[in-house]
């Protein structure tokens, strides 16, 4: 993931409105999945922590995993202290981190990180959280996809992936649902679409899937 590119992207644009609000996707799997239960939700690639904090606010235990340190420190300041006992701050890459030394894990949240990773590292983390979550366990994930219009646009690494001003890899999602399939994984919910998340002239194809184990 590119971290300079993050830090850079908190530090001049923290005090905007839309980064600071929660996404639709987190308001979307607290009202269809996670309804009034408590869960403990790790935030794979937290950002500014707009949607930790909403899960915090809605009853859940987080840890919220950043390896910009710029997007921590906003994160910091962005907790009440009524809710920081509720959450935890880990600045790190969540490719490496070790989650077999977590308690129990329902929850797995990923919104716009897995198309910012390579593969390989996909592949890792889909080992990773089916290994670590409970039985019933939930992974959320929304991402871009290739019939997102920005498919193609900068120069071309590796298979789906560009390089614009940072790095991008959109996903195959037939490709991505045989891959969780096959580790276990049930689906619970699929929808490739638009008008999902809109930022500024920015209108994605998304993947919104939840995944069970």
């Amino acid at each position: 993931m590119d971290k300079n590119y993050w830090d850079e992207f908190y530090k001049y644009n923290r005090y905007e409105n839309d980064i600071q609000q929660h996404s639709t996707f987190a308001e979307f799997c607290q009202l269809e999945f996670f309804h009034e239960k408590k869960f403990n939700i790790i935030e794979l690639g937290s950002g500014n922590g707009r949607d930790s904090i909403f899960f915090v606010k809605n009853n859940h235990n987080v840890v919220a995993i950043e390896q910009s340190d710029v997007a921590i420190d906003i994160e910091k300041a962005m907790l009440l202290s009524i809710h920081k006992e509720n959450i935890v701050l880990k600045n790190t890459n969540f490719i490496f981190e070790d989650y077999s030394n977590y308690s129990i894990i329902n929850i797995f949240y990923s919104r716009f990180t897995m198309h910012a990773i390579s593969e390989k590292d996909e592949d890792l983390i889909l080992s990773k959280v089916y290994e670590s979550l409970k039985k019933g366990g939930l992974f959320c994930v929304e991402a871009r996809t290739i019939k997102d219009p920005m498919y193609g646009t900068g120069k071309a690494l590796e298979e789906h992936a560009f390089y614009t001003d940072h790095y991008r890899r959109f996903i195959d999602s037939d490709v991505f649902i045989k891959k969780v399939l096959h580790l276990g994984f049930k689906i619970n919910y699929f929808l490739e679409k638009n008008n999902l998340s809109i930022y500024k002239n920015d209108n994605p194809v998304l993947m919104r899937i939840i995944l069970e184990k």
